[in-house]
């Protein structure tokens, strides 16, 4: 429970006309490859967002690990399934099938519970549309919106006060990415998240140091640093007037998040129903169509 609390948000909501699913793959390496999302990529960042089969997909939130063994699990009962009975697998017996395997974890010695938990988003010609989320414990449960992940309980407020039964999936697009925006770790939102510390130089006095020096070596130290740190917290407090030195106290940091986004509708033509897993430009393109571009990094700056 604690890696799906820590995880990338995953959100689903649950329309009359289709389902909506995004979710935020947190990428902590700037040398990471993320060929995965440009065309011809082999997917070595590892996935969010899943097609479990032609009518269902998934959002994961845990252990990558443990996730792709589930999806594998998934889709080999799916083409089973199909290959039985001539025809696509219900989406609440796939839930089932996935969530008597994670609760056949729990009890066996020498195993541990999978450390995940999934929304599945799928068709099926007995409930039409359907959403459920499942833990790692093996309980299921249908929804008309839900979050798993980091800041669930959050995007569930929000869910709660702009969810309507009637909801299309248009609309459902919008209330996804405005929740996201919401609930992700910065202010902007894009298929490629940025988020930076910049450099902050704060004026230092030499007086103000050495009375910093002198306070802080009487406390005493739990952990071997270099000295220079622990008058930093100090220096706000300690500055007279004039201010002729600069002194840098916060170095520069970078955080990627990519934004995986997934819709489950019914083909005009076909009847049938077609999932889309949306590449990177198209995500941005739904971002620039509800206002909510990410800002350029250098405009930020100078405004900043």
């Amino acid at each position: 429970m604690e890696a799906i609390s820590h995880a990338g948000t995953v959100l689903g909501v649950l329309a009359k006309d289709g389902v909506v699913l995004a979710a935020e793959k947190k990428v902590t390496g700037k040398l990471l490859d993320l060929s995965g999302a440009k065309e011809g990529g082999y997917g070595g960042s590892g996935e969010k967002i899943y097609l479990l089969n032609s009518n269902v997909i998934g959002g994961v939130a845990g252990l990558t690990a443990d996730a792709n063994s589930l999806v594998n699990y998934a889709r080999t009962a799916a083409q089973q399934h199909l290959l039985q009975y001539n025809e696509d697998i219900p989406v609440e017996l796939l839930a089932q099938r996935l969530c008597d395997m994670k609760q056949g974890y729990t009890q066996y010695g020498g195993l541990r519970p999978f450390g995940v938990s999934l929304l599945y988003a799928g068709y099926d010609p007995h409930y039409h549309f359907q959403l459920y989320h499942s833990d790692p414990s093996g309980n299921y449960s249908g929804w008309k919106a839900t979050c798993i992940g980091a800041n669930n309980g959050t995007a569930q407020s929000l869910l709660k006060q702009e969810y309507k039964d009637d909801i299309e999936v248009k609309d459902a697009i919008g209330l996804v990415l405005r929740t996201m925006s919401k609930t992700m770790d910065s202010t902007t939102l894009g298929s490629e998240k940025r988020e930076s510390r910049r450099l902050l130089s704060i004026p230092v006095h030499p007086d103000s140091i050495r009375a910093s020096f002198h306070y802080v070596h009487r406390l005493p130290r739990l952990v071997p640093i270099d000295p220079r740190f622990y008058f930093y917290p100090l220096v706000f407090f300690l500055m007279p007037p004039a201010l002729p030195l600069v002194h840098p106290i916060l170095t520069p940091r970078l955080l990627h998040r990519t934004v995986e986004f997934a819709v489950l509708t019914i083909d005009p033509v076909t009847k049938q129903p077609k999932a889309k897993i949306y590449r990177p430009a198209e995500i941005d393109a739904l971002l620039l169509a509800e206002g909510l571009t990410k800002k350029d990094e250098d405009t930020e700056m100078k405004s900043a």
